[in-house]
């Protein structure tokens, strides 16, 4: 026996596709990171000491890169003094060295990295140890 049957409503599927895909395959994969740097960002980044006070480094942060107010400073210094380290500027790598040297001249741990050390997925440097 049998039945067979359904298939109604095939009237519906109008082309609805009116030119509208083109695609290109040439040289996506270079041109996806790069809509706005065209340099690349580099974070640079303090890491927490024992030593300056967090007032000291507030100055200091305010004194290298004079686009930093206090506010700003001081959150830093709460997050380094969290987290071992803290964001304090992104930069194309000149700059980002100079404001590094500048932060090592004021007697502060700093370092640079390229920003794209921090995007994707991974979890960074997880961890921990003893």
């Amino acid at each position: 026996g049998g039945g067979g049957g359904g298939g109604g409503g095939a009237e519906i599927s109008k082309s609805t596709k009116k030119g509208l895909t083109t695609i290109v395959i040439d040289k996506t994969e270079e041109q996806l990171d790069q809509d706005e740097t065209p340099e690349e960002q580099w974070r640079v980044v303090l890491h927490n000491d024992e030593v300056h006070t967090f007032n000291y480094v507030i100055q200091s942060l305010c004194k290298v890169i004079g686009t930093l107010d206090r506010k700003r400073a001081f959150d830093i210094c709460v997050v380094t003094h969290g987290t071992g380290k803290a964001t304090i500027t992104k930069s194309w790598k000149e700059q980002a060295m100079k404001y590094c040297l500048g932060m090592q001249r004021q007697g502060l741990t700093a370092s640079i990295a390229p920003e794209n050390r921090f995007t994707g997925d991974g979890d960074g440097d997880g961890g921990g140890g003893g």
